[in-house]
């Protein structure tokens, strides 16, 4: 059967829908002998399609493929398929997945690839300090917000981060970033609806976002424009049924404008992790200290990630030594350490 749904996807018009429609209509086993005539019996299936899927290439050279570069192909009814995409009605027919499944919940953390030094830090920030609590972190790959997410979270220590590439896995993209996705694969992993050796194409992104949001319990947008993929990716998350998070920025720069009116539109907006996390009851072992903490608490905590003294934590935060000292005095006493 896994020859018969790689055929399909590398048809490039098959999609869950028309792979329904298939299923009832003929048996998918003996896909190869079916004739474009018998296949244009289908509802849904025209004359393009037809041909496209008597003329797809050999699926057995693509598992050959993947299996020479450690790619594993993953149909909808294997129990390594990802659980959360299995509710999704346009499922991808088959995933392709480089390193080793992921089974911790996860948050996406998407945005501009154009951002600013503000978005990039803070798109870290928040995927550092939510894999250091063993959340795993699902982004796109693609430069600017992306990237500082994926490796926000390679910087917490055992922190788990997901991929989701608008390309064949075999063509990273983009290409600045082949590193980052190796990284990404010995810590988490990286998947693709598309054939092995498909390029970046621009059609290929919106069914990329829609996955991303799939994986994720809910999605942050950390920095977007007004014409910004990621927003893209915040509508199939509601329309999923996630959770949407925006960050807020300043009113002066236009990548703020998109997640601006996200917040409008019902979005919450987030300063913390802590903010993210108390909307899901998964999550409530982690935050339940967190949410009592004053805003200085919380900003010495976390310059107490990084530095053990209260001189350095005050250098680190910019914060009066004396504030410090209180801080950490009254987070002795609420027994957060």
């Amino acid at each position: 059967m896994i020859e018969a749904l790689l055929k399909l996807n590398l048809s490039g018009m098959v999609g869950s829908a028309l792979l329904r429609e298939l299923r009832r209509a003929v048996d998918l086993a003996k896909l190869d002998r079916l004739s474009e005539a018998e296949l244009r019996r289908v509802p849904g299936v025209g004359p393009i399609t037809a041909r496209a899927i008597r003329h797809a290439p050999d699926p057995r050279e693509e598992i050959a493929l993947a299996a020479r570069h450690g790619v594993e192909i993953l149909p909808l009814d294997d129990p390594r398929y990802p659980a959360p995409l299995k509710t999704l009605y346009d499922h991808p027919i088959v995933l392709y997945r480089r390193g080793e499944a992921v089974d911790v919940p996860a948050i996406g953390v998407v945005g501009s690839r154009e951002c600013t030094d503000y978005g990039r830090r803070q798109a870290a920030r928040f995927a550092r300090e939510l894999a250091s609590m063993g959340v795993a972190i699902v982004s796109g790959l693609a430069r600017g917000i992306d990237t500082a997410a994926h490796r926000g979270a390679l910087e917490a220590r055992d922190g788990r981060t997901i991929a989701v590439l608008g390309s064949g896995l075999l063509r990273a993209y983009p290409p600045e970033n082949a590193g980052l996705l190796e990284e990404i694969c010995r810590r988490g992993a990286a998947y693709s609806e598309f054939p092995l050796r498909t390029p970046p194409e621009g059609v290929n992104f919106p069914r990329r976002n829609r996955v991303i949001a799939g994986l994720a319990l809910g999605v942050l947008v950390a920095e977007a424009g007004e014409t910004s993929g990621a927003l893209l990716t915040a509508d199939w998350a509601v329309e999923q049924g996630r959770e949407v998070f925006c960050l807020p920025g300043s009113v002066e720069n236009p990548l703020s404008r998109g997640g601006h009116r996200l917040i409008r539109q019902g979005a919450k907006l987030v300063e913390t992790p802590a903010d993210i996390l108390e909307e899901f009851p998964v999550f409530a072992s982690l935050v339940a200290p967190a949410t009592s903490l004053t805003p200085l608490e919380r900003a010495v905590l976390r310059g107490r990630k990084k530095c053990s003294t209260p001189e350095g934590i005050a250098a680190e935060t910019r914060l009066p030594l004396a504030a410090v000292e209180r801080a950490l005095d009254s987070l002795g006493a609420k027994g957060v350490s």
